[in-house]
């Protein structure tokens, strides 16, 4: 809650920042309609996200904010809030081992992956084509229940790790249109561990401000031993924004 009033209250100073010179304000949010799939363990055999846990689709809501500007030494700055949640439930053919509990019969689980990013990047192209080059820092809070309704015991296993990752997008208008195309990619590798998420977008944006942008966004999750987490996770789906930019 604390994260999303720090983004509310920066999306609200935008008509305040629109008055300085060479500075651009631009926000949104989006619904992701998101597949989870992969594995999770934690002192045991991997865990099927679909086949033993029941995951399934599931709607996503993502904000962002960021500020671009006119000094070249000087970072641009975009901040963006995912909190991805998820309950499932299934039979389970084999019994399966989480945080030293055996679990058998009906299950029932959930997760909660909530995810900052802050992510500083320069524009070293802007033209028609505009090209972005910077680091994203991202805090993942990750929390994961399974519960057996059979046996009537539980296990839970929550992981922090922050992720300093590489950033690259492209921008591309379309002239006297409003229409843009692009794509972002964000990633990482060490330790065993590693995070990267792919977005292709294209959007409208209007005289007016406002604009919408339409896309499909990929996240893939790896964790080796974070928190007795272990995760080979793939998070992804299409998505339909609403854009403001000043």
């Amino acid at each position: 809650m604390k994260r999303l009033t720090l983004l509310a209250a920066l999306a609200a100073t935008a008509p305040v920042t629109q008055a300085a010179p060479l500075v651009d304000v631009y926000a949104g949010g989006y619904s992701w309609d998101t597949e989870t799939s992969g594995t999770i363990a934690s002192g045991g055999n991997d865990i099927d996200m679909e086949d033993d846990l029941g995951f399934d689709d599931s709607d996503q809501t993502v904000l962002f904010v960021g500020v671009e500007h006119a000094v070249p030494i000087l970072p641009n700055v975009r901040l963006r809030h995912m909190d991805l949640s998820d309950d499932g439930r299934n039979t389970l053919i084999d019994p399966v081992t989480f945080d030293d509990q055996t679990f058998t019969g009906e299950v029932s689980s959930e997760y909660d992956l909530e995810m900052l990013d802050g992510t500083f990047y320069w524009t070293p192209l802007d033209n028609v084509v505009k090209l972005d080059l910077g680091i994203t820092v991202r805090r993942l809070e990750a929390d994961i229940t399974i519960r057996s309704d059979t046996l009537g015991n539980a296990a839970n296993e929550k992981a922090d790790e922050t992720f300093p990752m590489g950033h690259l997008a492209v921008h591309a208008n379309l002239p006297l249109t409003g229409v843009y195309v692009g794509g972002e990619v964000n990633a990482v590798e060490y330790d065993g561990s590693g995070m990267r998420d792919y977005t292709a977008r294209v959007g409208w944006r209007s005289d007016f401000l406002l604009g919408v942008e339409a896309g499909y966004s990929r996240m893939e999750i790896d964790l080796d031993d974070v928190g007795d987490l272990d995760s080979d996770l793939e998070i992804g789906g299409p998505y339909l924004a609403a854009t403001l930019a000043f």
